[in-house]
């Protein structure tokens, strides 16, 4: 057998299940600096051994109960009116004291990554970051985790109070709706942040409300004809090793400019010839490391071996830097790279550039891996970038460094329906909250139609879980992002209007309207300061009854008049107006169905649309695009939604 070097080690923090850990136990919700929903009835829960005694007291409150002979125990404490702090005291065969506890409003924050988006990354991070000194906004991350079945608990996780360090560390939006909420509301405010990258609605959604809908149905249908190691990948981690060695950066023209040995580890560290090194990013993949084995390639020295096992929440990245200050070099003299791997499982192969923030690196194809050695050349002129990010110019005369994800054989499987609901949500649904904000959309944007009714099913299955009525749920409606055929269809149209019917349909929700502060090049605009703005005025004006206009204008109703169509609104302020000249943004159509631009005029309360290229009209749409031109607002600064009076099929309406 071969030695090894470990150059870093595992270091596992081992899980306490409720089984297994002195009595009494507490959910990871239940910790130090936590925020209680005040002025309801609040459940306190967990575990100790059966028929086992359980005291529980809070701010001159004590409840007694029983652990059932599932071990589980519950109790209500009566609601109580913000302030604190308070010390929850539980007693059963042991003590356990959670300190500082405070009772203020709760809000749950979930979606894909514009929610999970860093307040580092965000427009105005700079003087924000400094002014996030405040200890009675608290922050609870829900960490990643994906089941199949129902789960009692979070994975370990804390409290955080609201501090620069923690708060550039959190969402964006999240931070910024808190912020506001506290400045009128002035009570504590306690936001649970559940958000997963890149996640469509469906796994977010409790698996009864999909085989509800007819239109849901091929959601499940798909996931249960997916192969067996891809669905068991979803419930249990799976193996993988990769071995590399033999690293060089390669040439064209090897005569005048002959390749150079970058990496091979014979010297038994895993120095780079640059002047770098390589380094693993455990934390991301816990059950994996990175060793250098004995023998390399060659049959002598060392290679560089990255294994363990990856489950569906984890990412394994071994990192090569060119200088060990993670400065950037001139690679324009060489053509690629060129490495030696065996093993098993997938890999691929990212270059690194200062100008690239968002992850869209650029990259080559994944490769799958087998047990005997072979060799991967990356050639500058193949490589290209997802296309979910920001668009940016290949710089080889800058680059940082070179990111290898290691995958198993099943590579980045699709993830289950429910299967975030289940391992992200269910475990949050006896923490009483006042009402969800959601930020969600992109990954659902070529089924847009179908989202008109996986929506309001997600929101659905979420007030029956928590059991507490049609609690507030605040719709982020999606930005003006990507280019679309001039006055054609648009999926990303589409999936706005699907938002825009479930907040009219759906009782007790909102939309926060964005279409003014996206990035027709950025998926993920930095511009998160006017979100949590306009979602925490939507729960001021609505859940809190504060007086102000917390919509902009929202499409009521259509009359047709000779050659022109008035529209009328709903949140129309003080009045509306156009930002910027003249109204854009507008077209009409006759029964042809084809649309043309209009000229808009404000009259009251109203928006007049005609064209002298229609004579007849039928239908209306209003910023009608991916990144349409648009400007119509309410006098209160807010933007008017975009959409159509017709339902004319879009190019969603057959996907499911």
């Amino acid at each position: 057998m071969g030695k090894s070097v470990t150059v870093y080690l595992l270091s596992i923090a081992g899980l306490c299940a409720p089984s297994l850990c002195a009595d009494p136990v507490l959910p990871h919700l239940f910790s130090e600096h936590m925020v209680l929903q005040r002025e309801v009835a609040v459940p306190i829960w967990g575990w100790a051994d059966s028929g086992e005694k359980i005291t529980v007291s809070l701010a001159a409150q004590i409840a007694e109960t029983v652990a059932g002979e599932d071990r589980r125990w519950k109790v209500a404490l009566r609601p109580m009116q913000a302030g604190g702090p308070f010390t929850l005291t539980v007693r059963g065969k042991k003590t356990v004291e959670i300190k500082d506890v405070m009772f203020g409003e709760v809000w749950l924050a979930s979606g894909q990554s514009n929610m999970a988006y860093a307040l580092s990354g965000a427009v105005g991070a700079e003087s924000e970051i400094p002014k996030a000194l405040n200890p009675l906004v608290r922050f609870f991350t829900v960490p990643k985790r994906i089941s199949l079945t129902p789960q009692d608990e979070t994975l370990p996780a804390n409290w955080e109070l609201c501090s620069p360090d923690t708060a550039k560390r959190f969402s964006a939006v999240s931070y910024f709706f808190a912020r506001d909420l506290y400045s009128v509301l002035n009570v504590p405010i306690g936001i649970v942040l559940s958000a997963w990258p890149g996640t469509a609605a469906e796994e977010w959604t409790a698996p009864d409300e999909l085989r509800r809908e007819p239109i849901l149905a091929p959601i499940v249908q798909r996931w249960e004809a997916l192969p067996a190691d891809v669905k068991s990948f979803a419930a249990h981690p799976a193996e993988f090793s990769l071995e590399f060695d033999d690293f060089e950066l390669s040439s064209e023209n090897s005569s005048s400019n002959p390749s150079l040995p970058l990496s091979n580890f014979d010297d038994g560290t895993p120095r780079t010839a640059t002047g770098g090194s390589w380094s693993y990013v455990w934390a991301d993949a816990p059950g994996s490391a990175l060793e250098l084995i004995s023998p390399g390639r060659g049959g002598s020295a060392y290679a560089a071996r990255v294994a363990g096992t990856l489950d569906g929440t984890s990412s394994s990245e071994l990192l090569g830097s060119f200088h060990v200050d993670g400065s950037p070099a001139d690679l324009r003299a060489y053509s690629g790279i060129r490495f030696w791997v065996r093993g098993h499982g997938m890999l691929q192969v990212q270059l690194l550039q200062p100008s690239i923030s968002d992850w869209d690196n650029y990259s080559i194809d994944s490769v799958r891996v087998a047990d005997e050695w072979k060799q991967v050349t990356v050639s500058f002129k193949d490589l290209k970038q997802e296309g979910w990010g920001v668009a940016k110019p290949f710089t080889p005369e800058s680059l940082s460094g070179i990111r290898i994800v290691g995958l198993t054989p099943a590579g980045d499987p699709d993830r289950p329906p429910s299967g975030l609901y289940e391992g992200m949500i269910t475990p949050l649904k006896n923490f009483r909250i006042r009402g969800a904000i959601w930020y969600q959309g992109e990954g659902n944007t070529w089924r847009a139609y179908q989202y008109r009714t996986l929506l309001p099913a997600l929101i659905r299955g979420w007030r029956q879980a928590w059991g507490e009525g049609d609690f507030p749920f605040l719709i982020v409606q999606l930005p003006n992002q990507g280019s679309s055929t001039e006055l054609g269809d648009s999926i990303w149209a589409e999936l706005r209007e699907a938002q825009f019917f479930t907040a009219r349909s759906v009782a007790n929700t909102g939309l926060a309207v964005t279409i003014d502060v996206g990035d027709a090049k950025n998926l993920h605009p930095p511009r998160k300061a006017e979100v949590g703005q306009r979602l925490a005025a939507w729960a001021l004006g609505t859940t809190y009854g504060e007086k102000i206009e917390y919509s902009g204008p929202l499409y009521d109703s259509m009359k047709i008049s000779g050659n022109a169509i008035r529209i009328k609104f709903k949140h129309i302020g003080a009045g509306l107006e156009a930002h910027d000249g003249q109204l854009k943004g507008f077209a009409i159509a006759g029964a042809d169905r084809k649309f043309h631009w209009a000229e808009a005029r404000i009259e009251g309360q109203s928006v007049v649309v005609s064209s002298a290229e229609v004579n007849a009209p039928v239908a209306v749409r209003y910023a009608w695009a991916e990144s349409p031109e648009c400007n119509l607002y309410n006098q209160g600064g807010l933007p008017a939604s975009p959409f159509r009076t017709d339902d004319w099929p879009g190019a969603t309406y057959e996907k499911r």
